[in-house]
C-alpha cells in the first residue's frame, strides 16, 4: 500500500512533507504549525483505503510520531526544504537525549542509577543550549544556512532508532527461544538471519529481473561480506572496549558448522564458477538452494539430537588442540537460577 510521491516511496495513508501547506510566516514560534507536522495522517487518503490500509496507517503513527520529534529531515522538494523551526527547535532538543538513552541501553547496563540521571541530565541541556542557538539564528520565514547540517543530526537519529528496535527485536526473540527452549545461535540461524536477509532478497530478484544478473551478484555477495567484517569487527572492537580484553569468544557447535558450511559453500561456488567459464544456469541456483537445505535441516538436527545444553557448549579449547569428539563429548550441566 504505498504511492510515488516527490520525495520517493511514501506510505499510504501517511502524510509526507511535500504535503503540507506552507507555514505562517513570522518571528514567533507557531506551536500550531508544529502539530501540523507532526500529524502524520492524510485525510484524503484515508478516505480511499480500506479497513486493512487504515489500520496499518494507524498502528503506524506513534512510531512515525515519534521519529518526527527526534529526527530532522531536509527535503529540496518541499517548501523551504521542509524547514518547521518549532519542530527543529524540539528535534534539537531531544536528539541527543535519544542519543544517550541508545549508548546506555546496551553499553553500560552497570551503570548506577545516579550516573544514568546526570548522563539524561547533561544531555537534556546540550540539547537546550543547540535549541536555544537556533532559536535565536532562525525565523519561520526562511530555513537558516545551516538547515542543511541538520540532516547530518537526522541522519545519527535514525541509526539511533534502527539500533534501539534491533536491540528490541534481540530481546524478543531471547525470550522467544527461552519460552520455547530453543538456542539462541538457532534463532539467530534461521529466524533472525531470514529478517535480515528478505530485503536483500527481494531486491536483488527485481534487479535479476531488471536484467541486471551482475548487480544483483554484486549485492549478494557485497551485503554478507559488509555484515560479516563490519558486524564481526565492530562487534570485537566494542566487546573488548566496553566488556573485557581479549574479548571471551566461545565457539558452540552449531556456529562450528555454520562455518564449516560457509567455507564449503564459497569453495562450491569458486569450482563451479571456474570449470563452467563464469556462466551459471539453474543447476547452480538448484545447487546453492539445496545446500542451505542441507545446511538448515543440519542445525535443526543438531537442536533436537543434542539439545540446548550441547549446542551452546564452548567447544573452543577441545577443537584447537584436537581432542573434540562428538561422540564422546559431554557438556557441562548449567544450573538456571
Amino acid at each position: 500500500a504505498t504511492r510515488r510521491g516527490g520525495g520517493g516511496l511514501i506510505t499510504k495513508g501517511i502524510k509526507d512533507n511535500l504535503t503540507r501547506q506552507p507555514y505562517v510566516v513570522g518571528d514567533a514560534v507557531n506551536w500550531g504549525e508544529f502539530l501540523k507536522y507532526l500529524n502524520p495522517m492524510d485525510q484524503e487518503e484515508m478516505k480511499e483505503d480500506n479497513w486493512f490500509q487504515k489500520l496499518s496507517a494507524g498502528i503506524k503513527i506513534p512510531m512515525v510520531v515519534l521519529m518526527r520529534l527526534s529526527s530532522p529531515v531536509v527535503e529540496h522538494g518541499a517548501t523551504r526544504h521542509g524547514w518547521c523551526k518549532p519542530a527543529s527547535l524540539v528535534q534539537v532538543t531531544l536528539a541527543p537525549v535519544l542519543l544517550v538513552w541508545c549508548v546506555l541501553l546496551h553499553g553500560w547496563p552497570d551503570m548506577s542509577p545516579a550516573t544514568v540521571h546526570i548522563s539524561f541530565a547533561s544531555a537534556l541541556v546540550v540539547g537546550l543550549l543547540f535549541a536555544g542557538v537556533v532559536h535565536v539564528t532562525s525565523n519561520n520565514a526562511q530555513q537558516p544556512s545551516y538547515h542543511g547540517a541538520l540532516a547530518f543530526l537526522g541522519f545519527t537519529t535514525s541509526i539511533a532508532w534502527i539500533y534501539a528496535l534491533a536491540a528490541e527485536l534481540i530481546h524478543l526473540l531471547q525470550t522467544l527461544g527461552a519460552m520455547m527452549d530453543i538456542s539462541d545461535t538457532l534463532m539467530g540461524l534461521t529466524v533472525l538471519a531470514f529478517a535480515n536477509s528478505v530485503g536483500d532478497l527481494v531486491a536483488n530478484l527485481a534487479m535479476a529481473k531488471a536484467g541486471m544478473p551482475g548487480m544483483a551478484a554484486g549485492a549478494c555477495i557485497g551485503a554478507p561480506t559488509l555484515n560479516l567484517l563490519l558486524g564481526c569487527g565492530s562487534a570485537t572492537l566494542l566487546g573488548n572496549l566496553l566488556v573485557a580484553s581479549p574479548y571471551p569468544f566461545e565457539l558452540n557447535l552449531q556456529l562450528y558448522v555454520s562455518l564449516l558450511f560457509l567455507v564449503f559453500i564459497l569453495i562450491a561456488m569458486l569450482i563451479y564458477s571456474f570449470t563452467n567459464n563464469f556462466e551459471v544456469g539453474r543447476n547452480f541456483g538448484s545447487i546453492l538452494m539445496l545446500i542451505y537445505g542441507a545446511f538448515i535441516i543440519t542445525c535443526l538436527g543438531f537442536e533436537v539430537w543434542g539439545g540446548h545444553h550441547l549446542l551452546t557448549a564452548n567447544i573452543g579449547p577441545q577443537v584447537r588442540d584436537g581432542s573434540f569428539d562428538l561422540r564422546k563429548f559431554e557438556p557441562e550441566p548449567q544450573i538456571h537460577k
